[in-house]
């Protein structure tokens, strides 16, 4: 754990002046087309404090498609009718309610941050997930519930009557699942605004695997990957950002030298 989050050799201030922000944990569902094609159809939101693990202001709205063209493998997950749309105001009217947040989190923020367009600054539970948990065997939200596991307990009236890929719903599970990383990571920072930063820092980067999906290695655990296959990827041309960081972060973990660096692009 400590070269996924390092602890902070900091001395703590005598006076309580750490902050107590609220965090909106959002998420959307759309249309299920690629970005320039897509549209938001539903939106989901709650806060939580992370001073005192606090989840509250629900808030959720459907949203017009404006034409776009849902998806059938799309609507197959998340379920939602073009009756249950008929009605629904445009996005730009429903966004507004939840824009105004100083900062957002959802379990996969590019996605969500590229289609919502709101300004705050934005967490990626999927990518601290990796880092606060690493040795899970999988870190989709649901698979994050049932292996951590999360206890959804003090949501469930969020959760009565809805179901996995529903925007409040998904909204309230990553609300805490971003409580236990919270739980775990704190501890290593400073204060509330030392973990922000941080976890903003790891948001923007690419994601730190726990496993390679493909190839020789997929599946392996990264500290019994050798030193020669992570060089090897190094120099593979057509690598994702997310392999070439972590093979990258892993020999600088191992003291290994001459490894590239990520062109500008892939470092995030």
């Amino acid at each position: 754990m400590s070269d996924l989050f390092p602890p902070a050799p900091t001395t703590l201030s005598l006076f309580d002046e750490r902050p107590r922000p609220l965090v909106r944990v959002i998420d959307t569902e759309t249309a299920g087309q690629r970005l320039s094609e897509d549209a938001v159809i539903e939106i989901g939101s709650v806060d939580l404090d992370l001073a005192t693990g606090e989840i509250g202001n629900p808030m959720r709205s459907f949203c017009d498609p404006a034409g776009a063209a849902i998806n059938p493998h799309a609507r197959k997950v998340h379920r939602i009718t073009d009756a249950m749309l008929e009605g629904a105001p445009p996005f730009a009217e429903a966004v507004r309610p939840f824009a105004g947040a100083p900062f957002y989190a959802a379990q996969r923020a590019e996605f969500d941050r590229s289609r919502l367009r709101l300004t705050g600054r934005w967490l990626c539970t999927h990518k601290l997930a990796l880092r606060a948990f690493p040795t899970l065997p999988a870190h989709g939200l649901q698979s994050l519930v049932k292996y951590v596991p999360l206890a959804l307990a003090p949501v469930a009236p969020l959760l009565a009557g809805e179901h996995p890929h529903r925007a409040l719903y998904d909204a309230a599970c990553t609300a805490v699942l971003l409580g236990a990383i919270a739980a775990r990571l704190m501890p290593r920072c400073a204060d509330v605004a030392d973990f922000l930063e941080r976890a903003e820092k790891v948001s923007r980067e690419p994601a730190l695997l726990a496993r390679f999906r493909f190839g020789r290695y997929k599946g392996v655990e990264l500290a019994r990957v050798p030193d020669a296959y992570l060089e090897w990827l190094l120099r593979e041309p057509g690598m994702d950002a997310d392999t070439l960081f972590t093979a990258r972060h892993h020999l600088r973990s191992r003291g290994i030298r001459g490894t590239r660096v990520l062109p500008a692009a892939a470092a995030g």
